[in-house]
């Protein structure tokens, strides 16, 4: 399980923050009015459901070893929020993003909130 969180804890501090700005500001500058999303757009929120799902691994893992205290309230928001993140990865990269009225800068609005979600996550796993 220390392999889980290993790759859960480099993946969330280190690649996703930095890989989101950096989609982030591809959308924006690609963005294309009433255009498709890019081929490649479908593989960013893979990237952040695999994290998710290594977080909820390893939560579910926790619970049934008996550590109680991730169920008390500011640690339960940890696999809540990451759970928000891959939903707000998935709508930030479809069509015309989270806001669809913000026009191009739609999809970086919406990954500069998924960018908000994911180090908000981060400080919380540090009290954890």
């Amino acid at each position: 399980m220390a392999v889980v969180l290993s790759i859960h804890r480099v993946l969330g501090e280190m690649i996703l923050p930095l890989l989101t700005l950096i989609v982030a500001i591809w959308f924006a500058v690609t963005w294309k009015p009433g255009g498709a999303a890019h081929p490649a757009a479908r593989f960013f929120p893979m990237l952040v459901d695999l994290q998710a799902a290594l977080g909820i691994i390893y939560f579910v893992f926790l619970v049934i070893g008996g550590n109680t205290q991730v169920l008390s309230f500011p640690f339960i928001l940890h696999p809540l929020l990451g759970l928000v993140a891959a939903f707000v990865a998935h709508r930030a990269v479809r069509g015309n993003g989270l806001l669809p009225n913000l026009g191009r800068w739609s999809p970086l609005a919406s990954l500069l909130i998924l960018l908000v979600i994911v180090i908000a996550n981060v400080m919380l796993a540090a009290t954890i």
